[in-house]
């Protein structure tokens, strides 16, 4: 049987932004329950009042309540560094791929100041390196099936503690911040505990700002 509880658990986890706010304590229930109210209404296809919305807010809410993400904060002195002029690119998988990072490093690495990182996933093979070594990294990858590359990156890279992957909600606070102020990230890696976020170079210091306040706990805005 539907019930008006059950479509207001529907709304609100079709909503994150509404389970956002309720976990944080921010959200009138009352001025939710007004929002919601139509759409209750056409979806049982008959009246019913608005304190029976919110009512039902009230008891859903609860569950979600209990374990509240924002309750953790960052640990002090974590290292955030930042680089430029990140050139990425991504490679179909294959069974050679030992000879070729041999090839790669060999290539790249006697010129001073390069960094090679490499992701090998499932499908793919991503390579990040310095935007100046493109066009010699191009060429070693001239018989592979390029998926995709970006040019001139920046990245910010957070060293956590191990035991913050069992933290739930730590990269959500991240991608939140940003998309708050309108920042769109390119690439996102996880290589043990350090987390590599690209951005576009016009970005970067914006975007590192951004994350710095975060886990500074200072304003964002």
């Amino acid at each position: 049987m539907v019930t008006t509880q059950n479509l207001v658990k529907e709304e609100l986890q079709k909503n994150i932004l509404f389970l956002d706010l309720i976990q944080q304590d921010l959200v009138n229930i009352n001025a939710l329950a007004l929002k919601l109210h139509p759409i209750i209404e056409t979806s049982l296809n008959k009246k019913i009042k608005v304190s029976a919305v919110s009512m039902a807010i009230r008891r859903v809410s609860e569950n979600f309540s209990r374990n509240k993400i924002f309750d953790w904060k960052f640990p002090t002195n974590l290292e955030v560094s930042t680089r430029s002029e990140i050139y990425e690119v991504a490679i179909k998988r294959d069974s050679d791929l030992s000879e070729l990072l041999i090839k790669i490093r060999s290539k790249l690495g006697n010129q001073i100041g390069t960094f090679l990182s490499v992701v090998d996933a499932n499908y793919e093979t991503v390579l990040l390196t310095n935007q100046y070594n493109k066009s010699a990294l191009k060429t070693i990858l001239k018989n592979k099936k390029i998926t995709s590359e970006k040019d001139n990156l920046g990245y910010v890279t957070i060293n956590f503690e191990g035991y913050t992957k069992d933290v739930p909600g730590i990269y959500y606070q991240i991608t939140r911040a940003l998309a708050l102020r309108n920042i769109s990230i390119q690439s996102m890696h996880t290589l043990g505990s350090e987390v590599i976020l690209l951005f576009k170079n016009g970005i970067l210091i914006k975007a590192y700002e951004t994350i710095k306040s975060l886990i500074d706990n200072k304003p964002l805005f």
